[in-house]
């Protein structure tokens, strides 16, 4: 049996709890079972460390607060959509409210659950 790929999504390129528990999961994951791939919509030392343990993020770029238009978000939710697609994701997991944001229409569209985490 293959490997079920999965698709992390973090906005922030800082470190928080939040990645933390991200870096926590990826590091736990029964990669027998599971092929992670992470999208990160910031630069920083979160796609740092990510990259120090041979993940290469997808970086989707999703805009700041209020600086969300349509002009940015059309675009963000083809390239997830796509991504989604192209990698036959099974399973997307978001941190937060701004993950959601990024990937609920895409995850509607391509039929592909989405599981919002809350980091303790």
């Amino acid at each position: 049996m293959n490997p079920a790929p999965i698709l992390f999504v973090n906005y922030h390129g800082t470190m928080g709890g939040g990645q933390n528990h991200l870096l926590a999961i990826l590091n736990g994951l029964d990669r027998k079972k599971f092929t992670p791939h992470v999208v990160c919509c910031q630069e920083g030392k979160f796609v740092e460390r990510l990259r120090e343990q041979g993940l290469e993020p997808v970086m989707i770029p999703f805009g700041k607060g209020k600086v969300r238009y349509l002009s940015v978000s059309l675009p963000a939710f083809w390239k997830m959509y796509t991504l989604l697609k192209s990698l036959n994701i099974r399973l997307v997991q978001v941190n937060g409210l701004q993950e959601a944001k990024l990937a609920a229409y895409p995850c509607a569209w391509a039929k592909i659950p989405m599981v919002w985490v809350v980091a303790p």
